[in-house]
């Protein structure tokens, strides 16, 4: 009796393990799943009311149309001249604040990274302090300095202001990374003769392009979702970007919420597709940043 239930207890202790691994398995695909519905839902429903025609919106609400209909993506795109002025507004505005973080971010990260003294140590503190504080603490202050130096509703001002709130995070990202980045690389180029410039451009911007990567789709994804500060500082329709201008077509929209559906997915669809394109990238560089040597 005694030997077999010592035989047996090694064998129903496989199986405790078995099941808890299997048990763990399927708890992460119902996590997954969960996770999936609640980021894909509202997106489907917003593709779904957007194919739909304006008389049927509470038809079937999670049935795909019997008859879909681009009216809607017709009357926001060529029937609406603001729309069309927004989203050039947004690209105007978008771009420029990337290329002027990625340039001020990864010099300022490349000095922070090499330089570990008490002084630099206290500056890169205070660079990235801002992760710690809300970004609505700085609305009434820099309405007021930009209103003082005219820049409110403006591109320029809306550019700085939008790339200064985003310094501490992206120089978090591309502090991190350099720092993997061996010191030899840059004392052989500096042997060869190489300086300060032609260090930076040839040995530190091309090994550090996927931190600057991830800094770089993080700034695209953040800029071309700016709503708070974008409704603030550009008053104007002239100078609106989309994620503001979208506030007004509640009242341009107020009976067809298809048009406002479409919109939306009209907006949307170029950071799906700068995801999509660069997906790969994002995950090697945060993988990459991660692992040191």
């Amino acid at each position: 009796m005694a030997s077999s239930t010592v035989i047996a207890s090694p064998h129903k202790r496989l199986l405790d393990r078995h099941t808890q691994k299997k048990l763990a398995g399927i708890g992460r695909v119902i996590m997954i799943l969960l996770i999936m519905i609640i980021v894909v839902l509202p997106f489907y429903v917003a593709v779904l009311y957007s194919f739909r025609a304006p008389d049927a919106i509470t038809a079937n609400r999670l049935a795909w149309p019997e008859h879909p209909t681009f009216q809607n993506y017709l009357r926001v795109i060529f029937e609406n001249e603001s729309f069309l002025t927004g989203y050039k507004n947004s690209i105007i505005n978008t771009l420029p604040t990337v290329v002027l973080l990625m340039v001020i971010t990864s010099m300022a990260s490349w000095v922070l990274a090499r330089h570990e003294t008490r002084f630099y140590n206290f500056m890169y503190a205070i660079l990235t302090l801002g992760l710690l504080i809300p970004f609505q603490c700085f609305e009434l202050p820099l309405y007021i300095n930009w209103y003082n130096a005219g820049l409110v509703s403006t591109n320029i001002g809306f550019i700085v202001a939008r790339a200064g709130l985003q310094i501490s995070i992206s120089l978090t990202a591309v502090t991190g990374f350099i720092k993997t980045v061996p010191r030899d690389l840059e004392q052989a180029a500096m042997m060869d003769g190489c300086g300060y410039t032609d260090t930076y451009f040839r040995i530190i911007v091309p090994i550090a392009k996927p931190g600057l990567a991830t800094a770089a789709i993080m700034a695209f994804l953040n800029n071309w979702n700016e709503y708070y500060f974008a409704s603030i500082l550009l008053k104007s329709k002239e100078h609106m970007t989309l994620p503001a201008l979208l506030g007004q077509f509640t009242t341009a929209y107020s009976k067809n919420l298809n048009g406002m559906f479409s919109a939306i997915i009209v907006i949307v669809l170029p950071t799906i597709i700068i995801f999509c394109l660069l997906s790969e990238t994002f995950v090697k560089s945060l993988t990459a940043g991660a692992v040191k040597g």
